[in-house]
């Protein structure tokens, strides 16, 4: 057995350690992930942004919520896969990215009001740096 040390210094010497951006590549790249976790990590990317939608944050949303989740994984499961998982799979992928939605994301536990508020200043600093950024192009082609 070896530790994590001495792990990590056989890995690094042999050039298989992974690169320190590769936390940042798993989620855009989901090719060599078993097939829940690709399901997984685009079910629920996808799923984040639907949050805004919902005005408030009631039971009848929750279900709604929770019933396009798993539409949209199912969708998912049938396009991706040649042999595709079971459905009582899928609705579990769906019900575990459906519970986190509810119980720790931002978006969905800091209502609606305070999401909608945040996405507007989000939105409203992009636009800002465009601005700025689309001012001093032009102030570079005019000299």
């Amino acid at each position: 057995l070896y530790s994590l040390e001495e792990l990590s210094h056989w890995l690094t010497e042999s050039g298989d350690m992974p690169p320190a951006s590769w936390k940042r590549t798993k989620r855009r790249n989901t090719v060599g992930l078993g097939r829940n976790c690709s399901i997984f990590e685009t079910a629920r990317t996808w799923a984040y942004p639907l949050v805004r939608r919902y005005p408030d944050r009631s039971e009848e949303s929750s279900n709604d919520l929770h019933r396009k989740i798993c539409a949209k994984a199912a969708e998912i499961n049938f396009e991706e896969n040649s042999d595709p998982l079971a459905e009582s799979e899928i609705n579990q992928i769906a019900k575990s990215i459906h519970k986190w939605i509810v119980t720790r994301f931002y978006g969905w536990t800091d209502g609606a009001t305070v999401c909608e508020a945040n996405f507007i200043a989000i939105q409203s600093a992009r636009g800002q740096k465009s601005g700025k950024a689309r001012i001093a192009k032009t102030a570079l082609l005019e000299q």
